[in-house]
């Protein structure tokens, strides 16, 4: 609007200064009305005239240089739209490919949505949330002998020639789904890996896939052979989770809170070198396996309350920042806190079952068997803070 009026304008004052507006000017601004010869008069109103042709020239220039970067923002904007509407479609497509019941199709959608994060950035926490949102969902594990029984199945189809299917199945096959549960792990570790140790790269290597920030919901999940080894999330939540076979955390850093209260270790869980920034929550966990927690570094409160440690665990030089409750936990195995540093490490209440298995309590503990078994309570100290 307002260029237009300044148009309305400037069109009108130009043609009047080319044509009597230029001996105006010469008679009333420049008070020039006596020239000795005519071509001096000539070329003071051309010199006038070429002034404002100059001007006109110069506001020209603005003004489509205007009208260029205008057009140009307005192009942007419209590939920015047309390329989230691509976006949206792409996104949508690719989590319906998730509700398939055909295991190829499940996977494809899941590539197509690592391929849509990994180029558009504001989109990666909510295909996160996708991705955890299906591991998420309620699956059994294939039993081993199911699995042998499938291979022997295919075997003799083989020899005879047959299908190898007696039957018909409904719904999904777990082991194809296992496939499918694996490739979601997969690509999530893929892109949460920080550093890639490879045996030409230093052991500091940069992850070029890294997604920084992240945060991951798995709460109840199953998941199955999980390598979470060097990887960096923000809040991860592992509430009720089931670990089958071997779970690794070592070297992890969790920069929020890390939540697995109610979660079972069905294998060992090493944590080694991990790092916990924010509060690290173990309460009623179930450790089936080893507990290796050795050389971590807990910033935040540590709180392993109630929890069970059926086999060996092992704190080693661990790091209690902000301390560590352990009351009402359950120590079947040997348990070690060897140069353990903190400034409070609470084990009033928890129960150890073998008490003569040559445990390594931190300084200030020691077990006391009574008729309700074995707890650990604190030493009795004098007045003057002497044992």
């Amino acid at each position: 609007m307002v260029v237009a009026v300044l148009v309305l304008v400037a069109v009108p004052t130009l043609v009047w200064m080319l044509g009597p507006g230029a001996t105006w000017v010469l008679e009333h601004i420049d008070h020039a009305t006596v020239f000795k010869e005519d071509k001096d008069r000539a070329a003071a109103l051309a010199a006038i005239r070429g002034n404002v042709l100059a001007v006109a020239t110069g506001l020209a220039a603005l003004l489509a240089v205007f009208y260029t970067a205008r057009n140009a923002d307005t192009a942007r904007r419209t590939f920015q739209l047309g390329e989230r509407g691509h976006d949206t479609d792409r996104f949508s497509k690719a989590v319906e490919q998730l509700g398939s019941a055909q295991a190829p199709v499940r996977l494809g959608g899941l590539y197509a949505l690592e391929q849509l994060a990994q180029n558009n950035p504001r989109l990666r926490q909510t295909i996160v949330d996708v991705i955890c949102a299906y591991l998420r969902m309620p699956w059994t594990p294939p039993r081993e002998e199911d699995r042998h029984e499938k291979i022997r199945a295919a075997q003799r189809a083989a020899r005879t020639g047959t299908s190898g299917r007696t039957e018909a199945r409904a719904g999904r096959d777990p082991d194809e789904e296992r496939q499918v549960r694996f490739t979601a792990q997969r690509l999530l570790i893929d892109h949460l890996r920080w550093q890639k140790r490879r045996w030409w790269q230093l052991p500091t290597a940069a992850n070029a896939l890294f997604w920084p920030g992240i945060r991951l919901d798995l709460t109840g999940v199953t998941l199955v052979d999980f390598d979470f080894e060097r990887c960096r999330v923000d809040r991860a939540v592992f509430r009720g989770a089931t670990f089958i076979g071997d779970s690794w955390f070592n070297e992890v850093t969790f920069t929020g809170n890390a939540l697995f209260e109610g979660a079972t270790f069905a294998g060992n869980a090493p944590f080694g070198g991990a790092t916990f920034i924010g509060e690290a929550l173990f309460e009623g966990a179930t450790f089936a396996g080893n507990a290796l927690f050795g050389n971590v570094t807990f910033f935040g409160n540590a709180g392993f309350g109630g929890a069970t440690f059926t086999r060996g665990v092992w704190f080693r030089r661990t790091s209690f920042i902000a301390g560590a409750a352990f009351g009402g936990a359950t120590f079947l195995g040997n348990a070690v806190f060897k140069g353990t540093r903190g400034t409070r490490i609470d084990l009033a209440g928890a129960r150890v079952m073998h008490p003569d298995n040559g445990h390594v309590w931190p300084p200030g503990w020691h077990v006391s068997t009574g008729p309700t078994g074995a707890v650990l309570k604190p030493d009795k100290r004098t007045d003057d803070g002497g044992e």
